[in-house]
């Protein structure tokens, strides 16, 4: 049977392994030892919890989330001041080794569960996510309310909810498994911490594309060679890094002239291009029209 825990104290329960979990918590200060009991969904609403998966530490803030299967090890820690209110979901191996075969062979009457074998082996990717940017982290800010209101008279979850979780879940991840196939390396770990490389030049640009970048600053970032770092780049996202800049660059132009329409000019700057001009070309060459038509 599923269950919801709420606790200020979660060390002193013994919660289940490889079972149905959701885990509500308001810790200030926690340690636990190897708390990947299935698979693992550990979602931060409110404040800093840090993380070590198989050798590599994650500080998972607010409205990001942590993915970890039943094969890692690892730590949990809570060292705050001030209040951090965490979502522990615990799905059980046999629950998305279902989802996963069936949707991969949907027109099989009794799933092949030994179609899913990434989620639930040592290939699994380990890694961070924004929760505003996946579809299982748009599930997680909806539950995030739910049980905010719901955990003083506590909460009963079915089989269709981690179903649920399952499907989001593996849509997510349908096109990282290509991602960590494309990266021809013998050892599936190498070919994991490539992959989290990439992802976290991805995320840097994501977060600095209207500053001056340029690819030497990102593969330094995320230690790599420049080389390395935009073959690698291309080769999991199909563009190359300053393509995927420029295309940043110009779809917030899109937004900031669809919605605060301030002169073209000043929309370059903000950006991130070093003026008008090439502003208006690169804008042009992507949209098919000028950007003055949007005011």
């Amino acid at each position: 049977m599923p269950e919801l825990f709420t606790e200020r104290t979660v060390g002193q329960i013994q919660l289940p392994r490889n079972s149905n979990l959701v885990n509500y918590s308001v810790l200030n200060e926690f340690y636990s030892p190897n708390p990947y009991r299935s698979f693992s969904i550990k979602y931060v609403v409110e404040g800093r919890e840090l993380y070590a998966v198989n050798g590599t530490k994650y500080e998972v803030k607010d409205r990001e989330y942590l993915l970890a299967n039943n094969l890692s090890e690892g730590f949990v820690e809570v060292d705050s001041k001030k209040a951090v209110t965490g979502i522990c979901i615990d799905i059980a191996p046999s629950i998305l080794s279902e989802v996963t075969a069936t949707l991969l062979a949907p027109g099989v009457g009794m799933p092949d569960l030994s179609l899913a074998t990434f989620f639930n082996t040592s290939s699994f990717l380990e890694q961070k996510y924004n929760a505003r940017t996946t579809r299982l982290g748009q599930a997680l800010l909806k539950l995030e309310g739910e049980l905010t209101a719901r955990q003083e008279s506590g909460a009963d979850f079915s089989k269709e909810f981690y179903y649920f979780l399952s499907e989001q879940l593996i849509a997510d991840h349908q096109p990282i498994i290509k991602q960590l196939r494309d990266i021809k390396v013998v050892k599936a770990e190498t070919r994991k911490a490539l992959l989290r490389s990439v992802m976290k030049g991805k995320g840097y640009i994501d977060d600095n594309f209207t500053s001056p970048l340029t690819i030497e600053d990102i593969a330094r970032e995320v230690a790599l060679s420049e080389y390395h770092f935009l073959r690698l780049f291309k080769l999991v996202y199909q563009i190359s890094p300053y393509q995927y800049i420029i295309q940043k660059r110009l779809q917030y132009a899109k937004i900031l002239l669809n919605e605060e329409r301030p002169p073209v000019s000043s929309v370059a700057l903000l950006t991130g291009f070093s003026d008008v001009h090439s502003f208006s070309k690169a804008f042009k060459k992507y949209y098919g029209h000028s950007p003055s038509l949007l005011k």
